[in-house]
This record gives structure tokens, sequence and C-alpha cells, in this order.
């Protein structure tokens, strides 16, 4: 029987089945996210932990007001909760930046309230001391700026002529200081800076003022005047007017240009565009056919939905003697009746729509996957045959030019198989692989008869010297010692049981062997 919180418990399709160990129940779902929650509220601190809202999971999704701090982050924790951790601890230090720039501006707000209020030494330890010395000096380089742009101004006024100075003066009068006198500004260089920005500011102010009427003007109009109060008469002129404009633009632009094409008719002989006339032509006539058959088609289509949506309406004629019987039998058939349909849909074309419906989703899927696969497959033997050496050395016949003939016929014979590209390559490695064995299997042949050969002359070789010193082959291989002690050991026991029967007989004298066994010590001595 399967657990409650097991993946068997649940009403898994079999197409799903591979995903099953992901899946989990509500109560473990909840038990993960409460081992989550308490595991990373280890390592933030709250104002108030005896909230409920800092007991349950959803905290952390909540607003973080009532977050204190975040304890340092483990350089083991990976993945959302160290963002997670990050991200709080981000908005913990900006929220206590917003608090403290908060308290700033209030005092600052409460200064200028109390403008008169004594100045102590404890004033100038308040936060927003230096920002008022800061802003107290962006103002005097700011107006010390500006008196140095009118000192320039005097200056060349100065040096100008007379002329110009009088247009300057007068263009001074009409835009800046209406209400200044013509001789108050040819008299410039005795006024007074302080004169000047006094009636610049005047000159500002009451341009801006114009400003604020001319928008306020600018509203009521927009607002007395309603968009929607156009006629369509006047839609219509405009959109007349817009699209006359751009015909004239655009067959202006044509008659710059002129026809591209001029040039190449032009370099084409008369046979040629013949033939491409004559081509358009059939073109234009197979286009028509075409069109008169899709609207042929359409119309019968419509016709065919049009007699299927109507009600079957039978009228019973009189038969008339001439019909016969088969006519009067087709006659007599009643229609069909709407609910049997309806019941015939229900329970044999829904459902056989459906599994059609499934079949076809199963198919594109498993089609999808086995594309997926042997993508990858011939990734991999493609990355193999680059990096393999049997490929080159072995390549399979069909790729040799004395195979290509045959290929060929064998490629007309079955030219409605599409070969298969992983099978080729299959094909080529499976090629390769039995071609090197044998390869190899014939290397090691070659070499084990070689090496016989070499062994055996050896053989004939050392038999020779064996010869030439008067030396037994078998008594010098080593192999040959060991074969000849169980001879030899049989053999003096034969001999001892020999001597000892024939008593103090003749004894049996060992043959000398060696180099110098010919010798035998004899040489140059009579008996």
């Amino acid at each position: 029987m399967a657990r409650p919180n097991s993946p068997d418990a649940f009403n898994i399709p079999p197409i799903l089945k591979p995903l099953a160990p992901y899946f989990r129940s509500r109560q473990e779902t909840l038990h993960i996210r409460q081992a989550l929650t308490s595991y990373l509220r280890s390592f933030i601190e709250f104002d108030d932990q005896s909230s409920d809202h800092a007991q349950s999971h959803l905290s952390l999704c909540a607003s973080t007001d009532g977050v204190a701090d975040v304890k340092r982050i483990p350089a083991d924790l990976l993945g959302l909760r160290k963002d997670y951790l990050k991200a709080l601890a981000a908005n913990v230090a900006a929220r206590k930046e917003f608090a403290l720039a908060s308290e700033n501006v209030a005092s600052l707000r409460r200064q200028r309230t109390s403008p008169n209020r004594p100045s102590d030494d404890t004033d100038l330890q308040e936060p927003g001391t230096e920002l008022r010395e800061y802003l107290a000096l962006l103002r005097d380089r700011r107006r010390h700026t500006k008196l140095q742009v009118f000192q320039n101004y005097l200056e060349e006024i100065k040096t100008r002529d007379a002329g110009s100075l009088d247009d300057v003066g007068n263009d001074g009068e009409q835009m800046l200081m209406p209400e200044v006198d013509t001789e108050a500004g040819r008299n410039g260089t005795e006024t007074d800076l302080d004169e000047l920005v006094h009636t610049l500011e005047r000159a500002v102010i009451r341009a801006r003022t114009q400003l604020d009427c001319q928008k306020q003007l600018f509203e009521k109009a927009k607002a007395q005047h309603d968009p929607r109060a156009e006629t369509s008469d006047t839609k219509a002129k405009a959109l007349q007017r817009t699209r006359d404009e751009l015909v004239q633009w655009v067959e202006e632009r044509l008659v710059g240009q002129g026809d591209p094409d001029e040039s190449l008719l032009q370099e084409l002989p008369p046979e040629e565009i013949e033939e491409a006339q004559r081509g358009l032509e059939n073109r234009k006539v197979q286009i028509t056919e075409q069109y008169a058959a899709y609207l042929q088609a359409r119309r019968d289509l419509l016709d065919a939905a049009s007699r299927a949506c109507q009600p079957v309406n039978v009228t019973q004629k009189p038969p008339s003697r001439s019909t016969n019987k088969n006519e009067l039998a087709m006659a007599e058939i009643p229609p069909p009746n709407p609910i049997d349909v309806v019941s015939y849909t229900n329970e044999t074309l829904i459902p056989l729509y459906k599994s059609q419906k499934s079949l076809a989703l199963q198919k594109s899927y498993l089609s999808g996957l086995l594309s997926k696969e042997k993508a990858t497959t011939l990734r991999a033997l493609n990355r193999l045959s680059d990096e393999s050496h049997l490929l080159p050395e072995y390549p399979t016949p069909a790729r040799q030019p004395r195979a290509t003939a045959l290929s060929s016929r064998i490629q007309t014979q079955t030219s409605d198989q599409t070969p298969d590209e992983v099978v080729g390559l299959a094909e080529a490695w499976a090629f390769a692989s039995n071609a090197a064995a044998a390869n190899g299997r014939d290397f090691v042949q070659r070499k084990i008869a070689l090496g016989t050969e070499v062994a055996q002359d050896a053989r004939q070789t050392l038999a020779d010297v064996c010869k030439t010193l008067n030396q037994d082959l078998d008594e010098v291989m080593p192999e040959g010692r060991k074969n000849r002690k169980g001879s030899d050991t049989w053999a003096s026991n034969a001999r001892s049981a020999k001597g000892m029967s024939r008593g103090s007989g003749s004894r049996i004298e060992k043959q000398p062997s060696g180099p110098w066994s010919g010798l035998n010590g004899r040489v140059g001595v009579v008996e």
C-alpha cells in the first residue's frame, strides 16, 4: 500500500511519471517551507520575536519593518537564500539611512521655523550645520559667478563704439529692463552692480509671471476646446489633405528616381522579353484559375454549412405513377433524430477525437524527444570522428571512389528510403573497428610466423655450433637438461644393477665430450 505522502498516492498520468520524484504533498511542502523559514530566521534579528507573523513562513514575503538586523552570511550558503539575505541586509541599511536623513531634514525644518533662537555651542554640533554652511557657500559662489558675468559684459560695453553701445542699450531696455530709462542704459558704467542684479531679478520674476499667465490661458483654452467636438467633415478633410500630400510626394519620388528596370529591359533581347511576357501571362492565367477554384470551393463549403445548420423540412408529395419502388423507399426514409445525432457525437465522435488528439500530442512529444536525442548522438559521434584516427585510416567502402558506381545503383534502387545519418556514422565506426581488429590480428599472425622462423633458424645455427664443438644440443639447452635428468637417474640405476650382477666386470667408460675430446691426450705418444 502506498504512503499518503508518496508520489504513488497521487493520480499521476503515465506521461508525467518521470517527474514523480519532484511531486510533494501539501504536508511535505508546508514542512519544507517551515524548515527553510526557521533556517533563514536564524540569520535575522527581529524587533519583536514574539510576534505571530515572524513564526510563519509567510513572514519572509511580508514587509520587513520588523527586521532589525541581519547576521553575517556564511560562505557555504548559496542560491536564492543567500540572495534573499543580501537583499534583506541592503533593505535594512537603506531604511536606517532613510531614517537618519529624515531626522536631519526634520532638524533643519525646526531650525528654519525658529531663526531667532540664540545660537549656543550645542547648535554647532547639530547634524545639519555643515549642510547649511555648504548651501550658503554654494549660494555665494553662484552670486559671485553672476557678478563676474555682469562685470565682463560691462567691460565689453566700454570697449565698443557709441553706436553699438546705443543698440545694446536699446535691446537691453526691450528684453530685460523695460522700465529703465535709456539714459541710465547709456550711463551703465556708472550704475552699481547691485542695481543691475536687482533689475535682472525683477525681469526674471516678471518673465516667470508672464509664463505662468500664458500657461493658465493655454490650460483654459485647452479645457474649452473639446477634441470630441470635431466634426467628421473636418476629420475627413484633414485625412484627404494628408492623403493627397502623401500621393504627391510618392509620385515626385518615383518620377525623380525613374524606373531601374528600363535599362535592364533595353539590354535584354526581344526574344527573352517576349518569353518573359508570355510567362507572366501564363502565371496570371494560372492564378486566375486557382482563385476561381478557391471561390467555387468556398461557395460550396458555405452552402453545405448553411444546409447543415438549417432544419430539415421534408415535404411529402403524392408519389407519381411513373416513380419506381426504389425512389419511393428513399423518399419514405425519415430524417435522423437530433437527439440521436448528439448522443452519437458525445459517445463516439468526441472520445475518438480526444484519443486522436492525445495520440498526436504523444507522437509530437516522442518525435521531439527522439530528435533531441538524435542531435545529441550526432554531436557526440561527430566530435569522436574529429578526434579519432580510425575513421581516416579505415574509411567505409561506400566513401571510397571505387564503390561510387555501386552506391549510386543502390541509391537509385532504394531512393524512397532516406538514409539516416546516425546509422551511417554507426556503420562507419563498426566497419572501422572491425577493420582495425582484422588488421591487428593479421599483424600479430605475421609477427608470430616471423618469430617462429627466426627461432627455427637460431636452433639450427645452435645445433651446428654444438656439432662443431662436439657437444650434444639437448645437454646444452636448459629444457633438454631437465628432460634428461629422469633418464640419467634411470640409466644410473640400471648400470648399478648390471654392475652388481656382473661383479667386478669391466667399467663402462663415459665418452668424453667437448672441443678437445678428439685429442684424447695421445697426440704424438707411441705405445
